[in-house]
């Protein structure tokens, strides 16, 4: 399983797009807490993000289930990078509304990156393998969790908030370059035996 490249490529994004979408929750606090004195209000702003990912839910698992996996996965690249732009606005002219702009469009672009993420793990590893690697996909959410939770807080004692950021948009590009290099059987997630790759060989 380790030889195969597009497991280490799925990892990689798990952790890179965790760190991005964590750090991001502490610029969004750390933004809020300068432009909105009422906690109430913050939560409200907050739970926008998530409302909309709610609503999108059922939406996002028919397209992705309809869709191929790779695709999904640089849309929803494309559209991670461009809400970071709608961050950059909101810093740079202190408007809370693109700010909220901005926690829509990372939502929906999570909404639909994580689940098709997910479901690309049984099509690059092999059944005996599927426990292992989902373990593993686990792990590194975690990590990532955690790491940019603590990434953020150090960035934001020594940097300014809008190159918290810049950081993120530039993560955010190195993940969409890996994710151009998966290469995914969709047709058959196994094939027969007459001697053709089955699923989770290295492609």
């Amino acid at each position: 399983m380790w030889r195969n490249r597009n497991v280490w490529i799925i990892l990689s994004g798990e952790m890179i797009a965790g760190l991005g979408l964590w750090t991001g929750i502490i610029g969004n606090l750390e933004f809020l807490q300068e432009k909105v004195p009422s906690d109430f209000v913050k939560a409200l702003i907050l739970s926008i993000g998530l409302l909309a990912g709610i609503i999108a839910g059922p939406l996002a698992g028919r397209i992705i289930d309809q869709s191929k996996k790779k695709t999904i996965l640089i849309v929803a690249g494309f559209g991670r990078l461009f809400s970071v732009v709608f961050m950059l606005l909101a810093i740079s002219t202190g408007s809370v509304w693109w700010m909220v702009a901005f926690i829509i469009t990372i939502q929906l672009s999570a909404t639909f990156y994580f689940p098709a993420l997910q479901s690309t793990i049984p099509l690059i590893v092999k059944d005996d393998d599927l426990l292992t690697m989902n373990g593993m996909h686990m792990n590194v959410a975690t990590i990532a969790r955690v790491a940019g939770t603590a990434l953020a807080g150090v960035m934001l004692v020594y940097w300014s908030l809008a190159s918290l950021y810049w950081v993120s948009m530039l993560a955010y590009a190195l993940l969409l370059g890996f994710t151009m290099f998966l290469r995914i059987d969709e047709e058959k997630k196994g094939r027969g035996e007459n001697g053709q790759k089955r699923k989770g060989e290295d492609l």
